[in-house]
C-alpha cells in the first residue's frame, strides 16, 4: 500500500522515441528522478506522454495517434532536438501535442511538478487542446505555485537581479515579470559602462549566437556577479548543444532559448538561486 501511495506522488509518464539522444540528457535525468516511467505491460494509464524526437520524422503521425487512442486522458508533449526548430513552418507537427525544445524542458517540468504538488492542474491536465505559451501568464500565480510547492523552499528567493541586456524593451519586459515575482532589477546595458552592484542575487544576460565577442561579454558579466556568488542565466537565440556547453563553461548557471517563456524564466531563476543557496550553506 505504501508503495502505491509513493508512486501516486509522482506523475506516471509514458516515454517514447529517442530518449537516449545527447540533447535529452538533462530531461531524462529529471524524468527518471521525478516521475514513474510506465512500460507497455503496465495497466496503469499515464498522466503524460513524452515523445522524444531529435529530428523530424523519427516518430510517425500514426504512432502518435495510436498512443493518444490508448491513453485518451493523458496529456502529450513533444521533447524536441535542435534539428526540429523549423518543423512548425515546413513540416507537419503532431496535432494535439505541445512542443518543447530540449533546453526548454527542465524549467517547464519543474513548474509542472510545482503546480501538481500544490494541488493545481499541471498544463497537461487542463481540459481541451493545450499549447505551451498560448495563455497570458499569471505571474503572481506562477510565483505562488513555486513558493507553495512542498518540493521547494517555503520562500521564493528575492533580491536584486542585474540585467545585462541590449535594449530598453527587453529590460522593461524582464523587469515586469521579475518585479511581479518580488525581485528588484538593475539594468546594465550591453556595451555601456558597468554599474557596480554589490549584493546582487542573480543576473540575466541577453545574447545571440554567442560568438567570440559575446562570449567575452558573458564571461566578464559572470565574473562580476561571482563576487556575490550570484548565478547567471544566459538567453540565447535557438541555442545548440555546443553553445549551451560554452555558456556554462563561461560561468552561466543556466541557458534559455529565445523567445523565452516567462514562467520558464521564473522557474529557472528559482532553481539556480536555490541551488546556489544550498551550495553556500554546505
Amino acid at each position: 500500500m505504501r508503495n502505491i501511495v509513493e508512486m501516486l506522488k509522482r506523475p506516471m509518464v509514458r516515454l517514447v522515441g529517442q530518449g537516449d539522444h545527447p540533447d535529452f540528457q538533462q530531461a531524462m535525468e529529471l524524468l527518471r528522478a521525478d516521475a514513474h516511467l510506465a512500460t507497455d505491460d503496465e495497466i496503469t494509464k499515464p498522466e503524460l506522454i513524452v515523445i522524444a524526437q531529435s529530428r523530424p520524422g523519427e516518430v510517425g503521425q500514426d504512432a502518435v495517434q495510436q498512443l493518444q487512442r490508448r491513453s485518451p486522458l493523458a496529456g502529450a508533449v513533444a521533447l524536441l532536438g535542435s534539428w526540429c526548430e523549423g518543423e512548425s513552418r515546413t513540416g507537419r507537427p503532431w496535432p494535439g501535442v505541445a512542443r518543447l525544445y530540449w533546453y526548454e524542458f527542465p524549467a517547464w517540468w519543474r513548474r509542472q511538478l510545482a503546480l501538481r504538488a500544490s494541488g493545481r492542474c499541471p498544463d497537461w491536465a487542463r481540459p481541451g487542446e493545450w499549447e505551451i505559451g498560448s495563455r497570458i501568464a499569471d505571474y503572481r500565480s506562477i510565483a505562488s505555485a513555486i513558493r507553495n510547492s512542498p518540493s521547494t523552499s517555503r520562500d521564493l528567493p528575492s533580491g536584486v537581479i542585474v540585467l545585462s541586456v541590449p535594449t530598453r524593451d527587453t529590460r522593461e519586459a524582464l523587469s515586469d515579470i521579475l518585479c511581479e515575482a518580488g525581485f528588484a532589477t538593475v539594468w546594465q546595458r550591453n556595451g555601456q559602462p558597468e554599474c557596480d552592484v554589490h549584493g546582487a542575487a542573480a543576473g540575466i544576460w541577453d545574447g545571440g549566437q554567442l560568438d567570440e565577442r559575446e562570449a567575452d561579454g558573458l564571461a566578464i558579466f559572470c565574473r562580476k556577479l561571482s563576487r556575490d556568488a550570484a548565478p547567471v542565466i544566459a538567453l540565447l537565440d535557438f541555442p545548440r548543444r555546443d553553445r549551451v556547453q560554452r555558456a556554462r563553461e563561461l560561468g552561466a548557471a543556466a541557458v534559455l532559448g529565445k523567445p523565452w517563456r516567462n514562467e520558464a524564466l521564473l522557474a529557472t531563476l528559482q532553481t539556480v538561486m536555490t541551488s546556489e543557496r544550498v551550495e553556500r550553506a554546505a
